[in-house]
């Protein structure tokens, strides 16, 4: 089994149903994995901010045009909605076998 397909196989085992979103497109259901993370004081409010993987099918298979999740703190990026939460999505990092992407690592905080 490629590490492409096990990837994938351990996040549709393991992982919680998140929303990935992005303003213009229809938004995605997947399944990802939550990493870690933490609670940092912003205002007076605490935000969580936490890892999680995310695997490729669910992208691929979408209608979007760019099948990659966008960062951009400041609101200019995608959203994933996890635990009815929306989150920031910090950062993207992919994690590749070879050439081929089989997941994306996102830092989120809301």
């Amino acid at each position: 089994m490629s590490l492409v397909a096990n990837a994938s196989w351990m996040i549709a085992l393991k992982g919680a149903t998140m929303t990935l979103n992005r303003v213009g497109e229809i938004p995605i259901t997947l399944k990802g994995r939550r990493i870690g993370g933490g609670v940092d004081q912003v205002g007076n409010a605490d935000q969580q901010s936490f890892r999680v993987k995310i695997g490729t099918v669910e992208l691929a298979a979408s209608d979007w045009a760019l099948k990659v999740p966008s960062a951009g703190g400041d609101g200019a990026g995608d959203t994933l909605t996890v635990d009815g939460r929306v989150r920031a999505i910090l950062d993207v990092t992919p994690i590749r076998d070879g050439e081929t992407v089989a997941l994306y690592e996102l830092e989120v905080a809301g």
